[in-house]
């Protein structure tokens, strides 16, 4: 049974962290015995006849001192590591040279990788890299630790390296970045920190219905606001949303709020979702007038008139894009002259129990708007284009009753993030500077996920004595030293040994520093409560004890709801989920691919991982499962019947529907290929890097680019295309083993849905005529694959390299 993913990861990652280091002061022991009995017979067989001393075949030798047991080495590390390539992909010996037995090439490799994991673990620095907390873990943590909600987008975004954002190495600190910091700092301790009494609550009722142009101003509370309805039609008091339009949105703008703060909007709406009759019918109407305009025009033709209309209406009697899901609506707030989209929802609610949807905005004292917009695509096809956006046109609609604008929401005053920050167990009679020190102690203490010394406190509660004299007020003198304890390393890096320590050699990691560790890896936050208790007794490290402990809290940590942090930083970057969108399917060719589904294949992707984590499931449904975790809107886009709903859950894959798997889900799909077309080489690059841990080698110079047509072939696919550019032989060799990977994957468009042909129409339609999909290869090993499911199998026989 393999190992679930619980198991691998933290175990792997976490509790080996204690492991002793090599230091520079020993030297590496190379392996001379297993190089002169392993290696030297297997290269002098097979591979020293054409990469020895004289001539080497591609300027690649063999023989020592170019190749030799000293893999410290980089440049022989590097050419170690091109020989296990070259073995791995059966690309050497060449096929008219006597073969390895599969057993001496493998003991051959094993052998170079071992040596190579040995001297990386000798190579490994002693000083320890500081490691600033990246934009998410930032954003976490001032959440838990001041219960501020703080909008981290006006910090740059994190550089990935080895393809995550917490590679220390390349988290830098820049000028910039300490003064984001700093003024960050300034504002979350404003937000944090009240004074006076609590801001009174406003409730503004928005009835869209009462105009419909930027003339119509209705007065709250003395201001007069723009309430605009849009050009949608009204019905028993409702403003119907029918489809998206820059004159049917909803809007209540140019007012400002009293006081900034967190503000609820609440719609009551309902919705409408016809039938596929009702659909058919309403092409009907629209089609029967064309005809009649049509035989006004030219009555001979009326037979192609007539053919052309029934052609068409077959298009809405079949197209599955007519089981309409539920509405959706999209709300935007204006701030200053800069709009946001806040959130996004389906309104399953009928018009005769409307509900009541609820988003949280958070309002300053600038000039501010609401925006109510349509937001369910129907595609736009030759068939419906044209008659779309007329009302009569069957489609989903949004009925609108009212929307409403409350706050500043608070339930308690002051504050939580008050109480949180100021809270001590000192009897009134304490003094300003005993509270303020036992404040700035209890602060720093989890800011800096350790106990603080009595001089780290001693300089910073200097700093609320040199300002107390001008500042007004004991919280505002407060905040001075709040904010170096935000601005200092000890709070923006996950600070470990120091350098005195690290030059004396190196040190186990302490219980806070493991804690840390745990808590970023698992929550990407700080330590909580227990974790910091069990640190603070030294549990976590204890000889005896410490390891059912950490996997306790392992199993604990996982659990909470904060987990997700996990998932969405481990999976987004692992499968790449973040460039989603970066190059989307070309709208004209995949009409189909929207907003919703855009969002939809990226939580997918997650709520798969999720599902696997969380229930120990075997990791081997990354490649192969016999489910999927998915909502309505993905559930229409594969095919697979009742599923309703928004949310995301597990669904056993029907026997006609080719999914399960990472492989199979849109998200990958996309990501794979080139907004117009597949790409079978960036699909095979993406397996061998993501799915099998396999360097697939850089391209080679000069290789030039997949012709987009072939002379003398009116339909070439994408596969005869990239088939001819592999017969140039610089191309080959890399090709070779990364195109049958992605060519098993050409029965998914570049938006990944499903397809069986080619298709060369206009917009990419798919004609009678056109190519049938070929998913069909042979890997360098000769192992023959069959689209999806045969390369399911054959990567399922490679499960060591996934593992790995």
């Amino acid at each position: 049974m393999f190992r679930p993913i619980v198991c691998l990861l933290p175990f792997l990652t976490i509790f080996n962290l204690d492991s002793a280091i090599a230091t520079g002061q020993d030297a590496f022991r190379q392996d001379r015995d297993g190089f002169r009995k392993t290696l030297v017979p297997f290269l002098k067989q097979h591979c020293l006849k054409c990469h020895s001393e004289q001539k080497p075949e591609g300027d690649f030798r063999v023989d020592e001192p170019f190749l030799s047991p000293d893999f410290v080495d980089a440049a022989t590390s590097l050419r170690w590591a091109e020989v296990v390539n070259v073995l791995n992909s059966h690309q050497m010996p060449p096929t008219d040279e006597p073969q390895p037995t599969p057993a001496a090439t493998a003991g051959v490799v094993d052998w170079i990788v071992d040596q190579a994991a040995r001297a990386q673990m000798f190579r490994r620095d002693v000083s320890v890299v500081l490691r600033r907390m990246n934009r998410t873990e930032y954003g976490n943590t001032i959440r838990d630790l001041t219960g501020v909600d703080f909008d981290v987008s006006g910090i740059p975004e994190d550089p990935s390296a080895g393809g995550f954002d917490n590679n220390g190495g390349a988290l830098t600190m820049s000028p910039l970045h300490m003064e984001l910091f700093y003024a960050s700092a300034r504002k979350i301790l404003d937000e944090a920190l009240v004074e006076g009494e609590q801001p009174p609550s406003l409730k503004w009722r928005i009835e869209p219905d009462s105009g419909d142009s930027d003339s119509n101003r209705v007065t709250y509370d003395g201001q007069r606001i723009i309430v605009n309805g849009g050009r949608s039609r009204v019905e028993n008091g409702f403003k119907v949303m029918h489809h998206e339009s820059w004159d049917r949105k909803l809007n209540a703008r140019d007012f400002a709020l009293p006081h900034a703060g967190e503000y609820l909007i609440r719609i009551r709406a309902g919705s409408v979702v016809p039938t596929r009759e009702q659909v058919v019918e309403s092409a009907r109407g629209f089609l029967k007038d064309r005809l009649d305009k049509q035989m006004q025009k030219n009555g001979k033709g009326e037979q192609w008139h007539r053919e052309a209309m029934e052609r068409d209406l077959q298009h809405f009697q079949t197209d599955r894009m007519y089981d309409y899901g539920p509405p959706r609506l999209k709300v935007s707030i204006n701030l200053g002259g800069q709009p946001r989209v806040i959130d996004e929802f389906d309104v399953p609610a009928s018009i005769d129990e409307p509900g009541i949807y609820e988003v949280r905005a958070f309002f300053t004292t600038e000039r501010a708007g609401i925006t109510l917009e349509y937001a369910y695509s129907v595609p736009k096809e030759l068939e419906n284009f044209w008659m779309q956006n007329a009302d009569e046109f069957a489609r989903p609609e949004v009925w609108v009753d009212w929307f409403e604008l409350e706050g500043p929401i608070q339930k308690v005053w002051p504050p939580a993030s008050h109480e949180l920050l100021l809270k001590t167990d000192l009897p009134d009679s304490a003094t300003e500077q005993e509270r303020a020190e036992m404040i700035i102690r209890r602060f720093m203490t989890r800011a800096w996920r350790r106990p603080v010394t009595n001089d780290e406190v001693a300089t910073k509660l200097e700093l609320f004595r040199q300002v107390r004299p001008d500042k007004e007020s004991f919280i505002q003198a407060i905040k001075t030293p709040l904010t170096a304890v935000l601005v200092s390393p000890h709070f923006l890096y996950l600070t470990e040994p120091s350098p005195e320590e690290s030059v004396a050699g190196s040190r186990p990691l302490n219980s806070h520093e493991l804690a840390t560790r745990l808590s970023y890896f698992l929550w990407s936050t700080l330590p909580d409560d227990e974790l910091t208790m069990l640190a603070d007794r030294n549990l976590l490290v204890d000889s005896e004890t410490g390891s059912v402990i950490r996997t306790a809290q392992v199993d604990r940590l996982l659990a909470d709801q904060r987990s997700a942090e996990f998932v969405s930083s481990f999976a987004g970057q692992w499968l790449g989920l973040r460039e989603v969108g970066a190059n989307p399917p070309a709208a004209d060719l995949y009409p189909r691919y929207d907003r919703h589904l855009e969002e939809s294949i990226v939580e997918e992707s997650k709520a798969f991982f999720a599902e696997i984590l969380h229930n120990d499931l075997n990791v081997m449904n990354f490649v192969h499962s016999d489910f999927v975790v998915i909502n309505e809107r993905l559930a229409r886009y594969y095919g697979i019947p009742g599923v309703k709903g928004d949310h995301f859950r597990k669904v056993r894959v029907p026997q006609d529907i080719r999914r399960g798997g990472i492989l199979t889900q849109a998200s990958v799909l996309t990501i794979t290929s080139n907004g117009t077309r597949t790409s079978p080489v960036k699909r095979g690059t993406w397996i061998l890097k993501n799915v099998l841990g396999t360097d697939p080698g850089l391209p080679v110079a000069n290789a030039g680019e997949i012709a987009p047509k072939v002379p003398g072939i009116d339909k070439a696919t994408v596969r005869q295309r990239l088939e001819i550019h592999r017969e140039l032989p610089q191309c080959a060799r890399c090709h070779d083993r990364i195109d049958p990977l992605g060519f098993a994957l050409e029965n998914f468009n570049a938006a990944g849905d499903w397809r069986e042909q080619e298709g060369f129409g206009y917009k990419g339609r798919i004609g009678r005529d056109d190519p049938v999909i070929d998913a069909t290869s042979q890997l360098p090993d000769g192992t023959q694959i069959n689209g999806i499911q045969g390369l399911q199998a054959a990567l399922l026989q490679k499960e060591d390299l996934f593992l790995k």
